[in-house]
Parts: C-alpha cells; sequence; structure tokens
C-alpha cells in the first residue's frame, strides 16, 4: 500500500514539473531587481500578473519594453518614478493595486 501511495506522488510530481515550468516561460518568469540600494532585492512575478487576470499587453510595450534590462537601463526604475506613476507606481496606486508607496515588503525580499 505504501509503495502505491509513493508511486503516486511521485508521478503527481513528476507530471507537475514540466508544467510549471511551461507556465513559467510563458509568462517570462521572475525578474529580479538586485541594484536596489539599502534595500532588499525587487521581485516581479509575471505569474503572479498574470494570474491577478493582466495581459501581457496591459504593461508592454507601454509601460515596459520587452528588452531585458531596458527598464533599468538608465537607473529610471526607481522608488521616485514609482510614485510618480512610472513603471510599477502605473498599476501599483493602491486603486488599481496595492501602493508602492506603502507596501515596500511585498517586493523588495530576500531571495
Amino acid at each position: 500500500m505504501g509503495r502505491i501511495i509513493t508511486a503516486t506522488l511521485a508521478l503527481i510530481v513528476a507530471f507537475s514539473l514540466p508544467v510549471s515550468a511551461i507556465s513559467a516561460e510563458k509568462h517570462g518568469g521572475d525578474i529580479w531587481f538586485k541594484d536596489t540600494k539599502k534595500f532588499a532585492p525587487a521581485i516581479f512575478s509575471h505569474d503572479k500578473h498574470s494570474q491577478a487576470g493582466n495581459q501581457c499587453t496591459d504593461c508592454h510595450d507601454s509601460i515596459f519594453q520587452k528588452k531585458t534590462g531596458s527598464s533599468d537601463s538608465d537607473k529610471a526604475l526607481n522608488k521616485r518614478s514609482m510614485k510618480r506613476g512610472k513603471f510599477c507606481g502605473a498599476c501599483h496606486d493602491g486603486e488599481k493595486a496595492f501602493s508602492v508607496k506603502k507596501s515596500c515588503k511585498k517586493c523588495h525580499v530576500k531571495p
């Protein structure tokens, strides 16, 4: 009986890993912003945003470009610009989504 349960669990894990890998690849995966000075790195999860009902075109190419590193190429992605409604602050304004002004630890996490 124990072998059947173990085998069943192993099959569930084996078949769920490729699905989660495909999902992360489909949505862009996680992006870590590590140049955050005295703060912990910030993470952006494509999966969390897509699960919240956002489409790729909600952000790309109006708020963010699809090119890796483009949003941070001239250090424009910072707390000041987000508080002014740019980048993440375009949606994270306290109305559409939680505010970047008061919810630092939702994105700034230790890896």
